[in-house]
């Protein structure tokens, strides 16, 4: 319901998705996930998009909507270069997540340049590990002792851990170590 009083919202105010995205800082994508219920913003969007719609503050919830925070944990950093010993820095920072974003959820934030130009050095990623990985999605791993972010493959019988940055070689898996993998379903900008 929330997305068919957005969509509502966005055409009576004669903007495009495109329009919309690009005045409150995401992509067209999420402002599509958010106006077919997919995802909704978190609360800071959600005020961005009230700003930009020229919406009352009370918009949504007078329209009986409850977008409420969720908080996740911040459990530490992922590299997104060469793989290496997972580390975490000791204090957990709760971070706003979507609503209706899994209890097991949880964020780490990118460490290098190996996914540049889609996830950039300090994007915070909302990594769900109740999501099926698929051939293609970008997933936070751990194998053989190491973590990182990259877009996990199967090709040709073969399994990779591939960058989107070609100076970084992709990572061929064996079945040597236990692959683990949750899937990264949110990135958000550092700023």
């Amino acid at each position: 319901m929330f997305g068919s009083l957005l969509k509502d919202a966005r055409k009576k105010a004669k903007m495009s998705q495109d329009d919309l995205a690009e005045k409150i800082g995401v992509n067209r994508v999420a402002i599509s996930n958010y106006e077919q219920d997919k995802n909704t913003p978190t609360l800071s969007n959600l005020n961005k998009i009230k700003a930009v719609l020229n919406l009352s503050a009370d918009y949504f919830d007078a329209k009986k909507q409850k977008i409420r925070p969720t908080l996740r944990p911040l459990i530490g950093a992922a590299p997104c270069g060469v793989p290496t010993t997972y580390y975490y820095d000791g204090d957990i920072e709760m971070i706003e997540a979507p609503t209706g974003v899994n209890e097991h959820a949880y964020y780490i934030r990118a460490d290098g340049d190996s996914m540049s130009t889609r996830i950039n050095h300090g994007d915070l990623l909302l990594c769900d590990p109740d999501t099926i990985v698929e051939s293609g999605h970008i997933v936070h791993f751990e194998w053989d002792g190491e973590h990182g972010v990259k877009k996990y493959v199967e090709q040709g019988g073969l399994k990779m851990m591939v960058p989107f940055n070609n100076d970084y070689p992709p990572l061929i898996i064996t079945d040597e170590y236990e692959l683990r993998m949750n899937r990264v379903i949110m990135r958000q900008e550092w700023i």
